[in-house]
C-alpha cells in the first residue's frame, strides 16, 4: 500500500531558493495571473484544477511542483487537492 501524500508548506526563501527546481503553478484567476506573476508559472486557476491533473501529474514526474496564490489559501487547497491525487506539491506560504 502506498503511504499518503502530504502537501509541504515552503516559506518565501526557501522556496526563492529552489525555484529553479519547480514547475510553478499559480492557481489564481486569469487576470490576477495578468497582473502580474513569478516568471515561468503556469497558470491553472483552481477551478480548472481538476481538468489539468494529467498534465500536472506529468509535470510532477519531471520535477517537483510549488503552487502559489495571492494568499496562500487557495495554493494549500490546490496542493491537499492535488495530494488526494497522489501529486506532490509544495505550497508557497507568506
Amino acid at each position: 500500500m502506498t503511504a499518503p501524500v502530504t502537501p509541504v508548506a515552503l516559506g518565501t526563501d526557501q522556496a526563492r531558493t529552489r525555484l529553479h527546481e519547480f514547475t510553478v503553478i499559480d492557481v489564481r484567476t486569469p487576470g490576477e495571473y495578468a497582473s502580474g506573476h513569478l516568471p515561468g508559472a503556469l497558470n491553472i486557476p483552481l477551478d480548472q484544477l481538476r481538468r489539468a491533473l494529467p498534465e500536472l501529474r506529468d509535470a510532477a514526474g519531471r520535477g517537483d511542483l510549488l503552487v502559489v496564490c495571492a494568499s496562500g489559501r487557495r495554493s494549500a487547497d490546490a496542493a491537499a487537492r492535488l495530494a488526494g491525487h497522489g501529486i506532490t506539491a509544495a505550497t508557497l506560504t507568506g
